[in-house]
C-alpha cells in the first residue's frame, strides 16, 4: 500500500508542482545553502564559510526569519494535503478507500506518514541542514524546535488522510469569493486578481512569505549598506522570480476564459496600460515593504520589478511555452538581469524591459492569442 500511494500521489505532486517547486529551489534553496558575493579574495576561509551561509545562520538564530520560514513549510504542508485530498475524489482513486480501511488504524496512520514525508523531502533537507549548521555554530534553541515542528506537520498530514479515508461520504468544502468581494467593481484588469483570490489562495500566501523572507533576509545580511540600490535590485528579481507562476496562470486564464476582450474596443496601449496596473497591485505589498527598507531607492527599484513582470508577461504572447520551457527563459533571464544590476545597470534594463515588452505586446498580443 505504501508503494502504490507513493507512486499515485508523491510521483503526482512532483510532476504538478514542478513549477513551484522550481521557483522555490531558484529563490530559496540556492540562497539557503550558498550565499556568495563578487570579490571575497580579501576574506579570510573563515569569513568565506559565514557569508556563504548567512542566510541560513540568520534563519536559525533571529525567531522572525524562523517564523517565515515556518510559514513557507506549513503552506507547503497543506498545499500537498489539498492536493492528495483531491486526488482521493477522482474516480480512480475509490479503491482506496476500501484498500485502506481494510489495514488496522496504526498500519493506515504509518503508510501515510511515510507517504507525507516523502512528499516533503523538500522542507525536510532544508530542514535538517539548518539544524546541521546550527549546532556547528552553537545556536542551540530553534534548532531543537525545527524537528519537533516538521514531526507536527508530517503527524498532522497523516491523521488527515486517515480521518478523510474514514469519513470518504464527507462532503467536501467548496471555494467560494466573500460576499463582500462579490459587489465590489470588476474592470478588465482586476478579473485574474479574483481569479486568484476564488483558486489560488494558497499560492498567492506561499509567494508573499518567500517575497517577504527575501526581500527582509537580503536587508537584515546587508543591513551595513541599506542604501545599496543593488542590494534592493536583486531582492526585487527574486520577488518577481517567485510570482512567475501567477504570471504563468494569468496568461492560461486569459486564454481559457477572456478572448472574447479580443472584440472589444479595447486600443494595445490601453490593454498594456491595464496589464501595468495587474501586476502593480500583484506586487504591491512588496513595493510597500521596499518603501519602508529603502525609502530613498524604492521607486527605481519598484520600477524595475514592475517592468520585469511586464516582460516576463509578454513572452508568453510572444511564443506559448510549456511552464517547464518557461521557466529556462525566467532562470536565465533572472541570472542575466541579476549581473546587470550587480554592475549598476538598473536604469537602462529598467528601460530596456519596458521597450521590449511594448514591442513584444504590439506584435504578438492578437496573433498568438488565437
Amino acid at each position: 500500500m505504501t508503494k502504490i500511494l507513493i507512486k499515485t500521489f508523491a510521483a503526482g505532486f512532483y510532476k504538478v508542482h514542478a513549477g513551484l517547486l522550481l521557483t522555490l529551489f531558484v529563490t530559496l534553496f540556492i540562497n539557503f545553502f550558498f550565499t556568495n558575493v563578487l570579490n571575497q579574495t580579501h576574506l579570510n576561509q573563515e569569513q568565506i564559510l559565514l557569508n556563504n551561509l548567512k542566510l541560513v545562520l540568520t534563519s536559525v538564530s533571529n525567531p522572525v526569519a524562523m517564523g517565515m520560514l515556518f510559514l513557507i513549510w506549513l503552506g507547503y504542508t497543506v498545499k500537498s494535503c489539498q492536493y492528495v485530498a483531491a486526488q482521493l475524489t477522482l474516480n480512480q482513486h475509490q479503491f482506496l478507500f476500501y484498500s485502506s480501511n481494510a489495514m488496522s488504524l496504526r498500519k493506515q496512520f504509518q503508510t501515510w506518514f511515510i507517504l507525507q514525508s516523502v512528499i516533503s523531502i523538500p522542507i525536510l533537507v532544508l530542514g535538517f541542514f539548518a539544524i546541521g549548521v546550527g549546532f556547528v555554530f552553537d545556536y542551540l534553541l530553534i534548532p531543537l524546535i525545527i524537528p519537533i515542528y516538521l514531526l507536527l506537520l508530517l503527524l498532522g498530514s497523516a491523521w488527515y488522510y486517515t480521518r478523510l479515508l474514514k469519513n470518504p461520504g464527507e462532503e467536501k468544502s467548496k471555494s467560494y469569493i466573500p460576499d463582500l468581494l462579490k459587489n465590489f467593481p470588476k474592470p478588465f484588469f482586476s478579473l485574474f486578481l479574483y481569479q486568484i483570490v476564488y483558486k489560488f489562495k494558497l499560492t498567492i500566501g506561499i509567494i508573499k512569505a518567500i517575497s517577504a523572507v527575501l526581500i527582509i533576509g537580503m536587508y537584515a545580511l546587508f543591513r551595513d549598506n541599506p542604501n545599496d540600490i543593488r542590494i534592493a535590485g536583486i531582492s526585487i528579481l527574486g520577488v518577481v522570480a517567485a510570482h512567475t507562476v501567477l504570471i504563468y496562470q494569468s496568461n492560461e486564464f486569459e486564454r481559457s476564459y477572456l478572448t472574447v476582450f479580443r472584440n472589444f474596443p479595447y486600443t494595445k496601449q490601453r490593454l498594456y496600460f491595464q496589464f501595468a496596473v495587474l501586476y502593480f497591485l500583484l506586487i504591491v505589498p512588496e513595493i510597500i515593504l521596499f518603501f519602508c527598507l529603502y525609502n530613498s531607492i524604492a521607486v527605481r527599484v519598484s520600477l524595475l520589478g514592475l517592468s520585469c513582470a511586464l516582460l516576463l508577461r509578454t513572452i508568453l504572447y510572444w511564443q506559448n511555452q510549456k511552464m517547464g520551457d518557461y521557466l529556462k527563459i525566467v532562470f536565465a533571464l533572472f541570472i542575466c538581469s541579476s549581473l546587470a544590476v550587480m554592475f549598476g545597470g538598473i536604469y537602462w534594463l529598467t528601460i530596456f524591459y519596458i521597450g521590449v515588452s511594448i514591442f513584444i505586446f504590439n506584435r504578438s498580443y492578437y496573433r498568438l492569442l488565437e
